[in-house]
């Protein structure tokens, strides 16, 4: 049971087994002083009695003659009187046949001197007296008419009777002194084990994470000081928790906050935890091959390794470091790099180097081929002459076209130009652009038209008529006797302008890289039709700086619809 197990029983155990063994002890030896001290003052008594008949019977001048008066003497005290002469004849209170029954049981005791007194004392139980403790007084009796002994015998009844009423208030007194022991011992226990509980339930809330807790010093002992110690450990623990949560939280926020996966492992394999980049590259699938492989590897060799690998069109590269305590390995963590888009930009970089470099090498061959022709004399007439300064100067026209949208495409990119914004009118903004293409369009028998309503729009004009000028520009490039026309819409807040034709179209795996640079869709389809391919790049640059989007659809043969979502309310804004 538990209870039996507490402090306090057992405390109170304790003190009350040493009280009780002390006041029994104590009992016994009081009750056998009491004893003792009776039997002592009956020894006198019975002395006294036994010299004051001898005096009766020395007055008398014998023991048959003062018999009667020594019978009287002793019946008062009430003592048993024998008186035997040497002729063995006996004088007694009682009868003759108890009186020679009694002086034979004298006569076995041992008898013991009394210091100072004449005579001696004997104590022992007596048949005659029903086997009763009695005390035994005989001393030599010396008369004129001869010489004798006279016993005295006196039962312990009064003793007995006394040392009972003693023994009764003695245990009285035990008793009462133990239910005292009891009450201070539980007064004790509860004032030492009441902190001590209080201590305990600290510990225990302690244990459960609750460390900002202070006990109350009640006293300046053991008990106190331990509640001291406890403040201090608690503090400590609180302010080490504290540290550990923190360190943990900042170690958390990091590692949600990377942009590489990470996960750990144990020396099993299991894994322990990941980071949401490397759950989103898990996705509820088990871990690939290859990491269960690498990890196998850097366990066995201990040391850090490094793979990439190509996962559903993704490519990655994982590094796997040994995880080491003490210089014990304890397990591994790899980090997880999506390499995807520096993939995809050091491929956009060498495509863009490759196309700069065709797109300038083209212009620049002509250049010097005609030019060269020209310098070594090999044209036949001025006419021929002409034919190759002028293609050298259509050339020269499209490398500077082709430099300057380098250049507006890179300051757009690189925030460098500002947007003048100022109020347009969509309808004869249209129309002015249209203008610019109307007689190529007539030499490819081309109409261009404008519809919808004359909406007003914040944007910059110059901006806007170089993406109108590209849109149009590409739309007449691969429209043949057919039509382009703008459509204007407008809802609340925005409006969008439509440029469609009914051209050559655009095949549909092309369209999600129509906006790219250099870009440029079915190269055999196109030859002779092609421009920079950098038009679109730039239509997409100065629409996303207007806060507004741009979309194509558009189906092969049956044209394209370039449509651009511009707000009609602009902000001041830098590209």
């Amino acid at each position: 049971m538990k209870w039996l197990q507490s402090v306090v029983i057992k405390l109170w155990g304790t003190i009350l087994l040493l009280v009780s063994v002390v006041l029994i002890a104590l009992t016994i030896l009081l009750l056998e002083f009491f004893n003792s001290f009776h039997i002592e003052q009956e020894r006198g008594h019975l002395a006294k009695l036994g010299q004051q008949v001898e005096t009766v019977f020395q007055a008398h001048s014998g023991i048959e003659e003062g018999s009667s008066t020594a019978v009287e003497i002793t019946d008062i005290y009430g003592a048993t009187l024998i008186a035997k002469t040497q002729d063995d004849s006996v004088e007694a209170n009682i009868s003759q046949a108890k009186a020679n029954r009694i002086i034979k049981e004298l006569e076995r005791q041992n008898w013991k001197a009394i210091d100072g007194e004449e005579g001696e004392t004997a104590i022992g139980n007596y048949e005659t007296f029903d086997g009763k403790a009695a005390l035994a007084y005989r001393a030599p009796l010396i008369t004129d008419s001869g010489n004798g002994t006279i016993y005295l015998i006196e039962q312990l009844t009064n003793i007995e009777q006394a040392n009972e009423g003693a023994r009764q208030i003695i245990q009285l007194c035990v008793l009462l002194a133990i239910i005292g022991t009891t009450v201070f011992a539980f007064f004790l226990s509860t004032r030492i084990t009441a902190p001590l509980r209080t201590i305990r339930q600290a510990v225990v809330e302690a244990g459960e994470g609750k460390f900002d807790q202070s006990l109350t010093q009640r006293s300046r002992d053991e008990i106190g000081d331990l509640a001291l110690a406890f403040n201090e450990m608690s503090s400590q623990l609180n302010q080490y928790v504290t540290d550990l949560d923190k360190e943990r939280h900042l170690l958390s926020s990091i590692l949600r906050c990377m942009a590489d996966g990470v996960l750990t492992f144990s020396k099993s394999g299991e894994l322990l935890a990941t980071n949401p980049p490397a759950e989103a590259f898990l996705a509820g699938s088990p871990v690939p091959d290859e990491l269960i492989e690498l990890f196998q590897t850097v366990m066995q060799e201990e040391t850090e390794m490094t793979v990439s690998f190509e996962r559903e069109g993704r490519f990655y590269i994982i590094i796997v470091s040994p995880l080491l305590e003490q210089e014990e390995q304890i397990g591994a963590v790899a980090v997880l790099r999506d390499m995807t888009e520096a993939q995809q930009l050091e491929k956009m970089r060498a495509d863009f180097v490759a196309n700069v470099s065709h797109e300038l090498r083209t212009p620049l061959v002509m250049l010097q081929g005609y030019s060269e022709a020209i310098v070594d004399g090999m044209t036949e007439s001025d006419e021929a002459t002409k034919e190759f300064a002028s293609i050298i100067y259509d050339e020269s026209q499209r490398l500077s076209r082709l430099v300057n949208d380098l250049l507006d495409l890179a300051r757009m990119e690189a925030g460098y130009q500002e947007l003048r914004i100022e109020s347009v009118e969509a309808v004869p903004f249209a129309e002015r652009v249209i203008k610019k293409f109307k007689q190529m369009g007539r030499d490819k028998q081309v109409t261009f038209s404008v519809a919808g309503p004359n909406v007003e729009f914040d944007a910059d004009p110059d901006q806007m008529e170089q993406v109108m000028t590209n849109l149009l520009g590409n739309a007449l490039r691969y429209t043949e006797n057919g039509e382009i026309k703008i459509k204007i819409d407008e809802d609340r807040e925005n409006i969008t302008l439509s440029v469609i034709d009914s051209g050559d179209g655009i095949p549909e795996e092309d369209l999600p890289f129509v906006f790219d640079r250099f870009y440029k869709a079915d190269k055999a389809r196109t030859r002779g039709k092609t421009g920079t391919g950098i038009g679109l790049a730039i239509v997409a640059n100065v629409v996303r700086a207007h806060g507004g989007e741009v979309e194509v659809d558009s189906r092969l043969g049956e044209g394209a619809t370039f449509r651009i979502r511009l707000p009609k309310k602009q902000r001041k804004r830098t590209l």
